[in-house]
C-alpha cells in the first residue's frame, strides 16, 4: 500500500504544484514538473476533496462567514488553478486516496525569516508541531473534545510526526488504553442462534418452519453479557484502520497492544449509521472521549465504509468566535455570557409589516445585580487583519455600526445607558504583529457621538502554542472595562 502523502497549508496560502511536489513530497525536479504526476498526486485527489466539500459545505453560525455560491471541483475549501492552488478561509483536514491535506490557521504560521529549505529541519518540524497543537487546542475547546492539555504537551515532547492524523491516532489510542486498564466494557447483547438445548426464548415462527432433519436444534433468542457490542466494534475498527495508516512506532506499539485487548470483538466495516447505535450511560460514559476521537478518525480520514473521500473543515471566523466564547466563559465566571443572543431592530410590542434580518451579537456579557440581569458589555470577535495608517486604526464602518446598534438595542430593552462595546481581533507573531506592546491588549478606543464607549482589544494567540492559558493582558483589560461600566 502506498504511503500517505501529507500536504500542509495555512489558510490563504497560494502554492504552486511544483513547489509542493518538490518541497513537501521531496520529488526530484523532473518528476515535479511532469503533468501526469501532478494530476495523479495532487490535481485529481484535490478535485475529489473539493467535490466532497461542495456536497457537504460546513454550516457556519458566524455573522462574518461569507455566503457560498457555485462550489465545484475547482472551488471548494481550496481554489484550484492550472499550476497552483490557494487555500481559502477554511481550516481542517481531509483525505482523498493516499493524500492527506491539513489546512492550519494563518495566525499560527511560523515567521518566515529564512526560506523554508534553508531552515534547520528540527526547527521546521518544531514550528509545524506547535501550529498543529495550537490548532487542535482551538478545536478541543470549540467542540468539546475533552482532550487534556497535558496529553498535548506529552505529544510535543514525544516528537510526533507533523501529521494531524498521527496526533489524533495517538490521542485515541492513549485514552482508550487508559480506560481499558480500568476495566473492559461489556453489555448485554440480544443474540439469535441455534442451540442443542433449550435456553432463553424459543423463536416459534422459525422453529416450526424447520425440516425434520433440522429439528435436533432449537432456534432461540438469548441475552449475553458480551464484549462484542457496537461500541467495542467501533473501537476495534478504529484500531485496525489506524494501524493501516500510522507510520509512527509509538502509535504502532500502542495500537498493537489494543489489538490483543479487543481480540474477541468481531471485525466489521463501520458505516455512519453505526455511530448512532451507541448509547452512553453511567457504565460506559468514561469511554465517550475515545469514542469521539474514533469518530473523528473514521469520519474525517477515510475510515467509514463506502466513502473514498472524507474530511472536516470549519470556517475560521466561526472557530475564532467559538474559541473566544470558551475563553470568556472560563475566565469570567462572575459574569453570564450569552452567545449570539437574538435582538430585534423593531419594537417587539408594536405590529409591523416591515421585515428585516435579526441582529445577533457574538457575545453579550451580563452581570447579575439584585437578581436582575444587566448587560455590561457587548463584544464582536473579528478574525481579520487590522490596518494602521499614520498611527490611526482603520476600522470598517460596517463593523462599528454593528456593535453600536447592538448596544443601543440592549440599552433600550434594559433601560440603561452607555453599554460598552468592544471588537476583539487576534494577533500573533505573523498576524497583526507588533501593533501593540507585548504587555498590552488594548489597541485603541473611541467614544461614539452619543457617549457610548468603544474598545479595540487584541487576543494573543501565541499563548495557544504552549497550552490553554488565557492571555492575561486581555483578561485584565476586559475586566477593567466591564468594572468601569458598572460604576457609570
Amino acid at each position: 500500500m502506498a504511503s500517505l502523502k501529507i500536504l500542509t497549508l495555512y489558510e490563504h496560502d497560494k502554492v504552486s504544484y511544483f513547489s509542493i511536489l518538490q518541497d513537501q513530497f521531496k520529488m526530484p525536479e523532473d518528476k515535479a514538473k511532469d503533468q501526469k504526476i501532478i494530476d495523479e498526486h495532487l490535481a485529481k485527489p484535490l478535485r475529489r476533496l473539493n467535490e466532497f466539500f461542495a456536497k457537504n459545505p460546513p454550516k457556519s453560525t458566524s455573522n462574518d462567514s461569507p455566503e457560498e455560491e457555485d462550489l465545484d471541483k475547482d472551488k471548494g475549501f481550496l481554489l484550484l488553478y492550472g499550476d497552483s492552488l490557494k487555500a481559502r478561509h477554511y481550516v481542517g483536514f481531509g483525505t482523498s486516496g493516499n493524500l492527506l491535506v491539513q489546512v492550519l490557521p494563518k495566525i499560527f504560521k511560523p515567521k518566515e525569516t529564512l526560506p523554508e529549505v534553508s531552515k534547520p529541519k528540527g526547527k521546521r518540524n518544531q514550528n509545524e508541531t506547535e501550529a498543529l497543537l495550537a490548532f487542535i487546542r482551538m478545536l478541543n475547546v470549540a467542540y468539546g473534545l475533552k482532550i487534556r492539555d497535558v496529553e498535548l504537551a506529552h505529544i510535543e515532547h514525544a516528537k510526533v510526526p507533523n501529521s494531524i492524523l498521527e496526533i489524533f491516532i495517538h490521542l485515541f489510542a492513549k485514552s482508550l488504553w487508559e480506560e481499558v486498564q480500568r476495566g473492559y466494557y461489556r453489555e448485554y447483547q440480544e443474540i439469535q442462534q441455534e442451540e442443542k438445548f433449550l435456553r432463553g426464548k424459543l423463536l416459534l415462527s422459525r422453529q416450526i418452519k424447520k425440516l425434520p432433519h433440522q429439528r435436533h436444534t432449537f432456534s432461540v433468542e438469548l441475552h449475553e453479557f458480551s464484549e462484542d457490542n457496537p461500541l467495542n466494534q467501533i473501537f476495534y475498527a478504529t484500531i485496525r484502520f489506524s494501524l493501516s495508516k500510522t507510520r509512527w512506532l509509538v502509535n504502532k506499539k500502542l495500537l498493537g497492544e489494543l489489538m490483543m485487548v479487543f481480540d474477541g470483538v468481531s471485525p466489521r466495516k463501520v458505516t455512519k449509521a453505526d455511530f448512532n447505535k451507541v448509547h452512553f450511560n453511567r457504565l460506559n460514559e468514561r469511554f465517550k472521549k475515545p469514542f469521539n476521537l474514533a469518530k473523528i478518525i473514521l469520519k474525517s480520514f477515510g475510515g467509514v465504509s463506502g466513502e473514498e473521500v472524507s474530511g472536516f473543515f470549519v470556517d475560521m471566523n466561526e472557530l475564532f468566535e467559538r474559541f473566544i466564547l470558551w475563553i470568556l466563559k472560563r475566565d469570567l465566571p462572575e459574569y453570564k455570557i450569552e452567545y449570539q443572543k437574538e435582538l430585534s431592530l423593531f419594537d417587539r410590542k408594536q405590529k409591523s409589516n416591515v421585515v428585516t434580518t435579526k441582529q445577533y451579537p457574538d457575545f453579550v456579557i451580563n452581570k447579575i445585580v439584585n437578581r436582575n440581569t444587566i448587560p455590561v458589555g457587548v463584544l464582536d470577535a473579528k478574525y481579520r487583519p487590522i490596518e494602521i495608517k499614520e498611527g490611526k486604526i482603520q476600522i470598517g464602518s460596517d463593523m462599528l455600526r454593528q456593535v453600536y446598534v447592538y448596544s443601543k438595542i440592549l440599552e433600550k430593552e434594559h433601560d440603561i445607558k452607555e453599554v460598552p462595546t468592544a471588537l476583539v481581533f487576534p494577533r500573533s507573531f505573523t498576524y497583526n504583529p507588533g501593533i501593540t506592546l507585548d504587555d498590552q491588549a488594548i489597541l485603541g478606543g473611541a467614544t461614539f457621538f452619543d457617549g457610548g464607549p468603544l474598545l479595540i482589544l487584541m487576543y494573543d494567540m501565541e499563548t495557544l502554542k504552549k497550552g490553554l492559558k488565557m492571555d492575561k493582558n486581555f483578561r485584565k483589560s476586559l475586566i477593567g472595562a466591564l468594572s468601569n461600566s458598572l460604576t457609570v
